[in-house]
């Protein structure tokens, strides 16, 4: 994360100064000065002003990335382990060694922190913390110069980042801290230092690493030590008030018993709700109907009315509040190339994220950022252009589009006098329809919009990447990230395959590819080579495992750098001669054992036949694997313990010296479930690799209780609404006749986008604004119909077919099917979208 920076003699005094506090040495030329804190030589767009922190984490030891790191041209480095001075990487660099990188970094947020002498308010909860964040700085006037937190950056590493951008023109702070551990929440109130806190929400998300909800609310409330004020909903006082020393202030519904302590007070009513600030009330239309969009708007509305928020400005903010749905979502543009929507939040920080996923996207291409007006920031107008310009240069976009009906002219060449040598073009537009012209005639590149009014830019959005169906497949990628972390820390497990057969399980392979590869998964898996393929030449480098290779494929495998798994003598020999043939050497392969499945792998006899064959072959053995049957039920845990222990006891005889792996997604979920501490020892040399597929979308036995959260979401559009009278029906065979009169929702989803026709007549539910919907008649092969009586629902509302509620799982059952079967029967016209 880029910030204003330290000169050279701030960077060299903290240095200095650390080496007691932190338990660190320094040394080096002291040169240059520090703009941006980094730990992946993948971001890097300042390196000559950039301190790389070479982090340790499940996936990665930047250890192995110094010399990168330095040739790309850092000098500044943190480093967790003595250093060789003479090593290429450290003989010119400012190098600074300590027993704990991240505390460093953490460290230098705080000293940068320090600085601003302005409220900073830290934001923490189970839930809500990113939605009351956006809201809050939506609630001010624009007037407010806002720093806060870019999208949901609240981890031990986002926060110290998001920290770093605090300068002394913006007139307030807003920064979100997340936990998972005891003992994290410390830290992260060290390095934020917090003048005043706001809690969410408390409930039993990450509930898992801690002894009871009392327990977690403890954990929380450490991060408003020091603070004099706090703000929450009552109904979290009475938990949350003994761990707090300054004043709590809160909002609460007229019928709370407690609402007399409230400051704001708020009373429901058909459509609306109506809030009480220091004896005067307005009345606020509410654009939705979820009980948690409720309480996180009036937890905004509460903080923004104590820092210059209007009472009567209230009623036009908050019906013009958005769901965060689009933070970093991405989709395919027909015309070639990626669209990038940030609907997140709006600042100087968040831009930064948008720019280096866009520069980030594949391989080449034009890259085109259109931006808009940053008035929150605490800047003029001449001072954002230059800041919009210093960023385009920064990240070498190809051209720049900027919406500033406001800007004068003055302002528009700020921009272009602020790029000097780069090779950026930029134009500003005043009026919508010139750039939605610009944007109609833009041939193949990706392309990044960012702005504050999404609204307003629609038909920008439509003409770059057409709506060609309504119906999305939705990904969202830090919960898979997150999930992944999860399952991995569950097994204790040393590395992962990562499984995205069936066309990325009905997702977009290749996006799921680089994303599971930049998390640094030690392979990917695939069923065919075809898919291997498209994942190469798509440019992802990662190991790729293919799980039913054809030996007709095998040219095609080696020279995409793929690695087949055999699963029989046969299957051995015949690599085998094909590498001869071509005299390839050294080809990765991996053998499959049966153990019980009885479908592919080695048989029990064969195991000493295909070892002879690889001796002096010219294959190499990567690593060994056998398929659990029933791992998923529990009436089968002893076949398959029998399975584990037959693999077991055959690798440690033949194969022991490669990688073994044993637990497919339902093992590795219901691991502790299926074994003993004592059999976890005993197995332990076939549990250090877990292969995953379906537990990374957060889906499987015991997902809810490993805290897993649902990554894939199918949504549809409402078509039309349909008054049907008594006793008639609606669709073929007028199955669903009633006696009485209703209001039926045609949706746009039928069977011939994957939804089950199995799921008409009622066996199938949908979710509009947390109300389930039940099914009304028969599936159709382009739309369903829904059953809305006596609801406010209306042409083009947004529905749930599977998500949050109802989950996968529960479709499934209704349909009488498992959840890889709906996931990869998702038909074409479903559009993908990828959301960060």
């Amino acid at each position: 994360m880029t910030g204003q920076g330290w000169a050279v003699d701030a960077w060299r005094d903290f240095g200095r100064q650390c080496v007691p506090t932190l338990k660190c040495s320094f040394r080096g030329p002291d040169s240059g000065s520090v703009a941006t804190l980094s730990s992946d030589t993948r971001t890097l767009h300042q390196p000559e002003r950039t301190v790389f922190f070479a982090l340790r984490g499940p996936w990665h030891d930047g250890h192995d990335h110094l010399l990168e790191a330095h040739s790309r041209g850092v000098r500044r480095f943190v480093v967790g382990k003595s250093i060789d001075a003479n090593a290429p990487w450290a003989a010119d660099s400012d190098v600074l060694v300590a027993d704990d990188v991240l505390l460093v970094m953490q460290s230098m947020a705080r000293a940068q922190r320090n600085r601003f002498d302005g409220p900073v308010l830290a934001i923490t909860g189970s839930n809500g913390k990113t939605t009351v964040k956006e809201w809050v700085v939506a609630l001010l006037p624009e007037s407010v110069g806002v720093h806060r937190s870019p999208m949901s950056h609240n981890s031990q590493l986002g926060v110290p980042l998001s920290v770093w951008s605090l300068d002394n023109h913006h007139d307030l702070s807003f920064i979100e801290a997340g936990i998972s551990q005891p003992g994290e929440m410390a830290r992260l109130a060290q390095c934020i230092h917090p003048t005043e806190g706001v809690l969410t929400h408390l409930g039993e998300a990450h509930l898992g690493n801690f002894k009871n909800p009392a327990h977690l609310a403890e954990e929380k409330c450490t991060l408003f030590e020091g603070c004099s004020r706090v703000f929450m909903p009552e109904e979290l006082r009475d938990a949350s008030s003994p761990h707090i020393g300054g004043t709590v202030v809160t909002w609460a519904f007229r019928d709370d018993p407690a609402s007399h302590q409230a400051a704001l007070l708020v009373e429901l009513q058909a459509d609306r709700m109506r809030l009480e600030w220091q004896g005067r009330t307005v009345d606020v239309a509410w654009p939705f109907a979820s009980d948690a969009a409720i309480r996180n708007a009036c937890t905004a509305a509460l903080v923004a009315l104590h820092h210059g928020g209007r009472l009567e400005e209230l009623p036009q903010r908050i019906a013009q509040l958005n769901e965060l749905t689009g933070r970093l979502s991405t989709v395919h543009r027909p015309r070639g190339g990626m669209l990038i929507q940030d609907d997140c939040n709006h600042d100087f920080g968040s831009l930064e994220v948008a720019m280096k996923a866009l520069v980030n996207l594949g391989e080449g291409g034009r890259r085109v950022a259109v931006v808009g007006d940053v008035p929150q920031s605490g800047l003029d107008a001449l001072a954002r252009a230059k800041r919009m310009a210093s960023l385009a240069s920064l990240f070498a976009v190809d051209d720049l589009w900027l919406w500033v009906p406001s800007w004068t002219e003055d302002a528009c060449l700020a921009v272009e006098q602020g790029l000097g040598g780069s090779p950026c073009a930029v134009q500003c537009f005043q009026r919508l329809d010139d750039l939605e012209r610009h944007a109609l005639e833009l041939g193949e590149a990706h392309v990044l919009v960012k702005s504050a009014s999404h609204e307003r830019l629609a038909p920008v959005m439509q003409a770059l990447a057409p709506v060609r169906h309504v119906t999305t497949l939705t990904l969202n990628a830090s919960a898979l990230v997150d999930n992944l972390r999860r399952l991995k820390r569950h097994v204790d497990a040393q590395g992962v395959i990562a499984v995205i057969k069936g066309l990325g399980y009905g997702t977009d392979p290749v996006v799921l590819g680089r994303l599971l590869e930049a998390q640094g998964v030690d392979w990917l898996a695939v069923a065919y080579a075809d898919e291997g393929v498209t994942l190469r030449e798509a440019g992802i480098r990662a190991r790729i495992l293919v799980l039913n290779p054809d030996p007709a494929t095998f040219d095609t495998m080696h020279d995409h750098s793929l690695e087949p798994q055999l699963v029989s003598p046969k299957h051995v020999s015949m690599a085998m001669q094909w590498a001869n043939s071509r005299g390839v050497s050294e080809w990765p392969v991996h053998l499959k054992l049966d153990t019980g499945m009885h479908r592919l792998g080695l048989a029990p006899d064969e195991d000493a036949i295909v070892e002879g064959l690889l001796e002096g072959s010219p294959l190499v053995l990567a690593s060994v694997m056998t398929h659990l049957a029933a791992a998923d039920d529990p009436r089968f845990d002893e076949a398959t313990k029998g399975q584990l222990d037959a693999f077991l006891r055959r690798t440690t005889d033949r194969f022991q010296r490669v990688p073994r792996h044993a637990l497919n997604s339902s093992g590795a979920m219901r691991l502790h479930a299926l074994l003993t501490e004592e059999e976890r020892l005993h197995f332990a040399p076939v549990l250090q690799h877990i292969r995953v597929g379906l537990a990374m979308h957060g889906l499987g036995p015991g997902a809810d209780v490993l805290g897993l959260s649902p990554v894939l979401s199918l949504d549809t559009s409402v078509a039309k609404l349909v008054h049907v009278p008594p006793g008639e029906g609606s669709g073929y065979g007028f199955t669903d006749a009633v006696a009485h009169e209703r209001t039926l929702a045609v949706l746009s989803v039928g069977y011939a986008d994957g939804y089950p026709r199995s799921l008409g007549n009622g066996q199938g539910q949908v979710t509009w604004r947390g109300i389930k919907l039940p099914t009304v008649g028969r599936v159709c092969m382009d739309m369903t119909t829904v059953d809305v009586t006596g609801l406010d629902v209306q042409p083009g509302d947004r529905v749930s077919l599977w998500g949050t509620s109802p989950s996968l799982d529960e479709v499934a059952v209704h349909a009488s099917t498992i959840p890889y079967e709906l996931l990869v029967r998702l038909g074409p016209r479903v559009q993908r979208v990828v959301q960060r």
